[in-house]
């Protein structure tokens, strides 16, 4: 069983790679052919750039600038998100009192407010990490509140019979409920933490990534940022795997109990 489960894994591996080297082979062609415009970089000249920024520290201290705005924003959001999701969510008068302003702030766009925090906080990391927690703060919230809601009706009557106190009623019935989504949205905040810190950075200068890729464009440097995009997308998914990873070890038991 577990030489096919290796097997497995290997075989997917190795998909991944011909598809990242197909996407490749694809883009030279696409280049070489003059589809795209000019100043659009080849594979050979983003690899070297690739090269260059590994051994750059310009490089190294716009990522941990970007990462340090990114995991701060995304850190509270979290911590405010499920505060409120589980609040909101178990008490069923609040959930239908909040439901309105929770689908309009899910939808507002929060670069929007973008200008207005940097009036108030300047072009900083602070207003970097504010924007980013609000951006971060909803995938939490929301997916806090369906799995606040997910307790099936029996396991509700068992605890309003039995008189099971507020507190382990929400340590063993309302938080294992809650964790599979919790899980869920953190996940995806953070995905979006790393998208929000290069945006901010791109259109208010901020140190970071976003600021390297401006600048670079302005050099008329395209090769190197493509290569800060590339380190942007890589980071964003490194943080997605080893978060899918940490669900998949932790939650073991919800995944066997689903299968």
């Amino acid at each position: 069983m577990k030489t096919s489960t290796k097997s497995m894994d290997w075989g997917l591996t190795t998909q991944r790679v011909l598809a990242v080297a197909a996407l490749l082979a694809i883009w030279q062609l696409v280049i070489w052919s003059g589809t795209l415009p000019s100043m659009t970089p080849g594979v050979a000249a983003l690899v070297s750039s690739i090269g260059a920024a590994l051994t750059s520290a310009t490089f190294w201290s716009a990522l941990a600038q970007t990462m340090t705005a990114a995991v701060s924003g995304w850190l509270i959001a979290v911590v405010v998100g499920t505060v409120l999701g589980l609040l909101i969510g178990s008490v069923r008068a609040l959930d239908r009192s909040t439901s309105i302003l929770i689908d309009f702030g899910r939808s507002f766009p929060v670069l929007a407010l973008m200008p207005v925090v940097i009036m108030l906080l300047g072009a900083t990391a602070q207003m970097e990490t504010v924007v980013v927690a609000l951006s971060c703060l909803w995938p939490v919230l929301v997916q806090t509140i369906y799995g606040a809601r997910r307790m099936e009706s029996a396991v509700v009557d068992t605890v309003r019979i039995f008189q099971i106190p507020a507190v382990l009623r929400f340590r063993r019935v309302l938080l294992p409920s809650a964790t599979p989504f919790i899980a869920t949205g953190v996940r995806i905040s953070a995905s979006i933490s790393i998208l929000v810190a290069v945006g901010v950075e791109v259109l208010s200068q901020a140190p970071g990534i976003g600021r390297q890729i401006t600048l670079a464009q302005q050099a008329q440097r395209w090769d190197s940022a493509f290569a800060y995009l590339f380190f942007a997308g890589l980071v964003g998914w490194s943080i997605a795997s080893l978060l899918n990873f940490a669900e998949g070890r932790i939650l073991k038991w919800n995944r066997q109990a689903n299968d």
